[in-house]
């Protein structure tokens, strides 16, 4: 588990100018609360964004592949044997019933891709804001 604050913390072995040698400083500084509390929210939407891309992409994916499915099983004669799984059993339905069902689940699809899509555009925003924030937070000497 992380600790509470954040860290800065700058090293470097030796620097060489020319026959002298001067020794690495190093420093750790504690950040303000502020700035703390601004990249804590920033990882948080970071992480919420990815989520929703990654959600985003499955969706589509998924709808892709119902769309060729519909477009297969709409060159197949009426009278074709189709099956579809319940649960572990894989059961005979009529290629109207089938071709229902993906049609309903592609419109359900479709519906969540659009709210996810809007999430994503929302969190996307949100980020920039953050990103800007810390970038004057910081730039200010508000983290030092």
């Amino acid at each position: 588990m992380p600790p509470k604050y954040l860290r800065r913390v700058m090293a470097a072995a030796v620097i060489r100018l020319g026959k002298s040698s001067i020794p690495a400083i190093t420093m750790v500084e504690r950040l303000p609360p502020e700035v703390e509390a601004k990249y804590t929210k920033y990882v948080k939407v970071r992480d919420a964004l990815t989520a929703v891309s990654q959600e985003r992409i499955t969706i589509e994916n998924t709808l892709g592949e119902i769309e060729e499915l519909l477009e297969r099983i709409g060159k197949l004669s009426q009278d074709v044997e189709l099956y579809k799984m319940m649960g572990y059993v894989l059961v005979k339905a009529s290629r109207d019933d089938v071709i229902g069902e993906l049609r309903e689940r592609k419109e359900e699809l479709e519906l969540r891709l659009k709210a996810v899509k809007a999430q994503e555009e929302h969190l996307r925003k949100e980020l920039e804001r953050l990103s800007g924030e810390l970038r004057s937070l910081i730039g200010s000497g508000g983290a030092g």
